[in-house]
């Protein structure tokens, strides 16, 4: 069937490009015939990310940038102008909300993203890797707009291109790898070849079933570069074959390895230096001949660069990057030499929107405004004021995980923060006590609805092995502070942990327990997290996923996939739609919205563990720690207890615990004896047993809580962690850091009660 439906694509796109050509070769050279030379202006945007209108539904702000821009710009272009070419250079059906709710409600029926480059007028199109964010299906609606030659759709008929997009098992390409556009220029033929390259790297991010089949080279190019694809395939095809005596590369590529983009922001310079796969315009040029002018994109970096050919000679390369329309002229004499002059990035918000396509994409926004702006919810309670969201756990995150818990049924949450920058769920009540909740809210703070929620099963080894490799995405400042963190770098949510910084790679996680108890290697969990984990592989591994847990998306350890749930495929699966489902389901039980009540705790901290570089002593357990206490007393003789109301243990010096109200189990009945004791537990318990003893708090007190750490104290803890701010039963190190949910050592344990029994 996927096979079959390639095919069908082939032939589709193959015929709009016939199409497209007979109009290109019959209206565009009309206009320069019998002239001795010929003015050609080349025209390209990139990473337009679904801006088709002059609104964005989810803050109603103007889009300064958008293709209404485009198409006023190309009319004015073209009459000025002997011919012109257009290229768009990839994601355009993600990025908006709009073109979100057309993919994911509306199934990308009427996508308003092929009307776009249709009624502007687009020679060509090449996919970007978040056209690979949808399944075949999806696709296959779009690229079929593109090619229709009847008058169901406005505007003309658009080539999809793609050199690199295979076949495994044909070798050939899934799309046309190129198109040729001949110009008249004094009664001789100008031809100009147009090639597409998509991104290598789209198995890195994308789910295999939305290229089922196919891969983004040739079986033989081991390195993936564009280059061995240009020079092994495309070049005599072009050069010779076709005989272009001009040629365009359009890549979904950056220029250099240092620059990625996200979103609708700006490049980020990584420092990153040598070959990437993922960004390697310049290889491209530098070891090759016979391309003219590269057209690059993906990293949304605008700018004009200048390259070196293979040869020597410079080849200009442009990227629109997100925001630009990028032009360059071509003279061309009839003898059939040419001149490139200069290029340039027109900035889109100095043109006036086009009212013809303003009224085709008006009911696309008027569709979606209501379904992203409608209240689905009601916030409330004290939400905390943490942005700082990768180095510090908070309420805005906690809620993210409790969705992904709450669909998926898993035992534990793995999630990258993805909020908008400075951005926390305290922010939406201000200084009112409720206010409403939407989903262009849940954007702010879960952005990506291109990611998709799955369930995995992974062993405690797996995941402490993921969140070491995490760890390295930190880096610790000559000050102390934490800096670091981005997609690759995931919270877990479900499970205790503690991060120190400072002790050796590979043994930073510390103090891994689960309800109470130490995880162990072999442990197994249930594990909701993103699709962009799993569609990591051995030939696509950027985050390092794949080379700690060996899992994929074939894996049989993928338990749960929720783009084709019963209760979420309707919406893709979206993690961003899905969380906006939870507070829905919330909505209906009659909840207002509040902080989570936090069913896990982690860390991160700048220096050694405390035990870090000693013999290390197993943590004490609680069943120990009270058997520590009660031996402390040296009841002689000891009295009769009312025997402990546990169902999970049976101990003298439990019952004298319980009979004093010193401990009072987990809240089901269980007191958990083989469970590490936490360091708030403990604090608590001996707040309760300087009471017992006559010693402890009376009548209304607090006093503030001065640990760097205190947002990580279970709320239960806090009085007795506040009454150990005035007795230090249980030292703080240097760092500040309380570390709630720390384990004890024996001689740590024997040290707080002698403390207590000091005070």
């Amino acid at each position: 069937m996927m096979k079959e439906r390639r095919s069908l694509l082939r032939r589709a796109l193959a015929g709009g490009m016939t199409a497209a050509m007979l109009l290109s070769c019959g209206g565009l050279t009309a206009l320069a015939a019998e002239e001795d030379t010929f003015t050609l202006g080349i025209y390209s945007t990139t990473d337009m990310h679904g801006k088709c209108y002059d609104l964005n539904p989810i803050d109603g702000k103007e889009v300064k940038n958008s293709y209404l821009k485009v198409a006023t710009a190309m009319q004015e272009e073209r009459a000025a102008m002997d011919g012109t070419i257009l290229i768009d250079n990839g994601d355009i059906i993600q990025g908006s909300s709009i073109i979100s709710y057309n993919m994911n409600m509306e199934g990308g029926v009427d996508n308003p993203m092929a009307i776009c480059l249709r009624y502007i007028g687009y020679d060509a199109f090449i996919p970007g890797n978040h056209e690979f964010n949808f399944d075949m299906d999806k696709q296959q609606i779009f690229y079929d707009m593109l090619a229709d030659t009847t008058d169901k759709y406005p505007g003309t008929p658009v080539d999809a291109l793609c050199a690199n997009y295979i076949d495994v098992e044909t070798q050939e390409p899934n799309l046309a790898p190129y198109k040729t556009m001949t110009f008249d220029v004094g009664g001789e033929e100008f031809k100009v070849g147009i090639l597409g390259f998509e991104n290598v790297n789209v198995p890195n991010w994308d789910l295999p079933s939305h290229y089922e089949g196919s891969d983004f080279v040739h079986a033989d190019n081991a390195e993936r570069t564009y280059a061995y694809e240009w020079v092994n395939y495309w070049q005599k095809a072009l050069r010779e074959d076709e005989g272009c005596d001009f040629v365009i590369v359009a890549c979904h590529s950056g220029e250099d390895s240092g620059a990625v983009g996200a979103g609708d922001g700006a490049a980020v310079e990584t420092g990153e230096t040598g070959f990437s796969p993922e960004n390697q315009v310049r290889h491209l040029v530098e070891n090759t001949t016979g391309i003219d002018m590269v057209i690059a994109g993906h990293n949304h970096k605008v700018g004009v660069t200048e390259m070196t050919n293979a040869d020597g000679k410079t080849v200009p390369c442009v990227n629109g990057g997100t925001s630009t329309l990028t032009k360059t002229t071509v003279t061309i004499s009839s003898d059939g030499t040419f001149t490139i002059g200069e290029s340039e990035n027109m900035d889109l918000a100095a043109y006036e929107n086009d009212a013809g396509l303003k009224a085709l994409m008006e009911p696309y926004y008027e569709r979606t405004l209501p379904f992203i702006t409608e209240q689905i919810g009601t916030l409330s309670g004290d939400w905390d004021d943490v942005t700082d969201l990768f180095h510090v756990q908070s309420d805005t995150m906690d809620l993210v995980h409790e969705a992904q818990l709450w669909a998926t049924g898993a035992d534990l949450s793995l999630a990258s923060p993805v909020a908008n920058t400075d951005f926390c769920i305290g922010q939406l009540l201000g200084d009112a006590a409720s206010a409403p909740i939407s989903l262009k809210d849940c954007y702010s703070f879960y952005k990506y609805d291109n990611n998709l929620i799955y369930m995995i099963e992974m062993t405690g080894k797996q995941i402490k092995d993921w969140l070491e490799d995490c760890t390295k995405d930190y880096t610790v400042e000559a000050d102390g502070t934490i800096t670091g963190g981005g997609f690759g770098t995931d919270q877990l949510y479900g499970m205790d942990y503690d991060i120190y910084m400072g002790n050796p790679e590979g043994s930073r996680v510390v103090n891994m327990t689960y309800q109470g108890q130490p995880v162990t290697d072999d442990q197994t969990f249930k594990v909701a997290l993103n699709s962009y984990r799993l569609s990591a592989n051995a030939a696509g591994d950027e985050f390092g996923w794949y080379a700690v847990t060996g899992i994929t998306m074939g894996s049989d350890k993928v338990l749960w996939d929720g783009s084709v749930s019963e209760q979420f495929g309707s919406i893709g699966g979206s993690v961003t739609l899905v969380i906006a489902e939870y507070i829905k389901a919330l909505t209906a039980e009659g909840q207002d919205i509040t902080p989570p009540v936090a069913r896990s705790h982690w860390t991160l901290n700048a220096g050694t563990s405390p035990d870090a570089g000693e013999v290390q002593e197993a943590p004490v357990t609680r069943l120990q720690f009270v058997e520590k206490l009660f031996e402390a007393q040296a009841l002689d003789p000891v009295p009769e207890y009312a025997v402990a109301p546990f169902s999970d243990v049976a101990n003298t010096a439990v019952d004298w615990a319980a009979s004093e109200g010193i401990v009072s189990g987990d809240g089901t009945g269980k007191f958990l004896p083989d469970a590490p004791i936490t360091r708030e537990q403990a604090a608590v318990i001996l707040m309760n047993a300087a009471t017992a003893m006559g010693k402890g708090p009376t009548g209304t007190w607090a006093v503030q809580i001065p640990y760097a750490d205190a947002a990580s104290i279970s709320d239960w803890a806090l009085d007795g962690v506040m009454w150990n701010v005035i007795q230090n039963y249980i030292p703080v190190g240097e760092d500040g850091l309380f570390v709630p949910q720390g384990a004890i050592t024996a001689s740590e344990a024997d040290a707080m009660i002698a403390a207590l029994l000091a005070a």
